[in-house]
C-alpha cells in the first residue's frame, strides 16, 4: 500500500544530500535552487541540509563557512542543518582523539582545509593528540558550534529528515542518535521485507550513495556520492510531488 505523503500546505522543501567538502557543488546547488524559485514559488520554502558536510572533499572548511553564511543571511527562508555521521566523528575526535578513527575516512582532508597538515600527508597514531590540539586552536569556534548545534532529525508535514534513516522496527520518536546517523539495513530495503508497512512519515535521507536519487515507498535517498561521482543531488518536495535537482558533472 502506497501512502500519500505531503508537505505542509503551501510549502516547498529542498533537501540537499551529502556535500563532503565540495564547496563548488554546494554553490552550484544554491544557484540552482534560486533559479527553481524564480517561477511559481510557493508561500513558504524550507531548505534542509542532510549532513556529511565535511571529509573526503577538498574544502570542508569552506563548506562550513558557507553554511553559516546561509544560516545568518536573513533572507526569510528557514534552513535546518542535520547532523551526519562524519560531523559526529569529527567532533568526537576533537574531544577524544585516541578513541576515534575519523582520520581514516576523510578527516585528513578536513584538517588540510583548515591548514593542519602533517609530513607526507599521513598522521601517525602517536600524533592524534597533537592533531586534536591543533584543531582546537585553528578551527574557528563558530564552526565547531555550528556542527554541535546541528539537529538529528526534523519533521515537516508527512516527512522526516535524517542523515541515514530510521530503524523501521521502532517508532519515530524512539530513534537513537546512532540509528539516525548510521543506519543502513534493515531500513534501506524495508519495502522488500515481508513485515513491511508504511511509516507514519516518509524518510528523506543521505548517507548511502546511489547512482541516482531514489524515491521508494518508505524513503527518498539523495546521496549520489558527490565525492566520487561529482554530482550533488537535492530532493524537491511540494504537496505530494517529488522531483530532483542535480548539479555537477559525472566523473569519468
Amino acid at each position: 500500500m502506497e501512502e500519500n505523503y505531503k508537505t505542509p500546505d503551501n510549502m516547498r522543501i529542498y533537501a540537499i544530500g551529502d556535500i563532503h567538502g565540495y564547496l563548488d557543488l554546494l554553490d552550484q546547488m544554491h544557484e540552482a535552487i534560486m533559479f527553481d524559485l524564480v517561477d511559481g514559488a510557493p508561500e513558504n520554502v524550507h531548505i534542509v541540509y542532510l549532513g556529511d558536510y565535511v571529509d573526503r572533499g577538498p574544502n570542508s572548511a569552506g563548506v562550513i563557512e558557507r553554511l553559516i553564511e546561509r544560516r545568518d543571511r536573513g533572507d526569510g527562508v528557514p534552513k535546518t542543518f542535520i547532523m551526519g555521521n562524519h560531523e559526529i566523528a569529527m567532533m568526537g575526535f576533537v574531544h577524544d582523539p585516541e578513541g576515534h578513527d575519523w582520520l581514516n575516512y576523510g578527516g585528513i582532508q578536513t584538517l588540510a582545509s583548515y591548514g593542519i597538515t602533517f609530513e607526507n600527508d599521513t598522521i601517525l597514531p602517536s600524533e592524534y593528540v597533537l592533531a586534536a590540539e591543533k584543531m582546537r586552536r585553528q578551527i574557528p569556534v563558530k564552526h565547531l558550534e555550528f556542527l554541535s548545534q546541528s539537529k538529528l532529525s526534523l519533521i515537516l508535514g508527512d516527512y522526516i529528515f535524517a542523515h541515514a534513516g530510521i530503524n523501521p522496527l521502532k517508532p519515530i520518536e524512539g530513534q537513537t542518535q546512532n540509528e539516525l546517523t548510521f543506519i543502513r539495513e534493515p531500513f534501506l530495503n524495508w519495502h522488500k521485507d515481508p513485515a513491511f508497512k508504511p511509516f507514519s512519515h516518509k524518510v528523506v535521507h543521505g548517507h548511502t550513495p546511489s547512482e541516482a536519487p531514489e524515491n521508494l515507498p518508505h524513503r527518498i535517498g539523495v546521496d549520489t556520492g558527490a565525492y566520487e561521482s561529482g554530482v550533488l543531488s537535492c530532493a524537491v518536495l511540494e504537496g505530494a510531488d517529488v522531483r530532483f535537482i542535480q548539479v555537477g558533472d559525472k566523473k569519468p
